[in-house]
């Protein structure tokens, strides 16, 4: 799946959710979500970082997942300036335990890890998530963002206008530079 998205930082969340709910999106999920990402130790050539890629195994409520993203180049014909574009390959995991040791039998190390409360919306096909990151039990270090993941990019500014955002930052960032712009350590294994 190609996943097209923004952030857009320093939300105000009771007024997002409020105008969210009266434009009709339906919540579709509220509650913590912690991600692991694995990779290949000490060979620049394989590391998947390295190469524009992640690996990520998250658990959502009590659903594990892998996830395997690739980073298109900006310069790409999908590419964009301000928007992040990915390929984007999701899987739910039955056993965990057994998967990390699968990672781990191919020489895949967990790397770095991330946590935050996530409340996302979804209407007609376009995705909205709050997220509040925390560091360390402190959820003052990164203020709520708002990711918006759509097919276009034309339709992401639409949203951007109809949530009366057009102020706030708008950012193509990961969460390494998200993090690294408030200043805030990223958590390596």
């Amino acid at each position: 799946m190609l996943e097209k998205e923004i952030k857009i930082l320093e939300v105000d969340v009771k007024k997002l959710q409020k105008k969210l709910e009266e434009l009709w999106a339906k919540k579709t999920f509220e509650g913590y979500i912690h991600d692991i990402y694995y990779d290949f130790p000490d060979d620049d050539k394989n590391k998947m970082e390295a190469n524009k890629r992640l690996f990520r195994v998250r658990k959502k409520w009590d659903i594990h997942m892998y996830t395997i993203k690739r980073k298109r180049n900006k310069k790409s014909e999908w590419g964009e300036k301000w928007v992040k574009i990915a390929d984007e390959w999701e899987r739910e995991i039955t056993d965990v335990e057994s998967f990390t040791k699968v990672l781990e039998k191919y020489w895949m190390k967990a790397t770095r890890e991330k946590k935050k409360y996530r409340i996302s919306y979804a209407l007609d096909g376009i995705e909205f998530d709050i997220d509040d990151y925390f560091y360390e039990d402190d959820r003052n270090l990164i203020p709520p963002l708002l990711e918006i993941e759509a097919p276009t990019s034309e339709e992401i500014k639409i949203w951007i206008k109809k949530l009366w955002l057009e102020n706030n930052k708008q950012v193509d960032w990961g969460s390494k530079k998200l993090f690294k712009n408030y200043w805030v350590d990223y958590s390596w294994l």
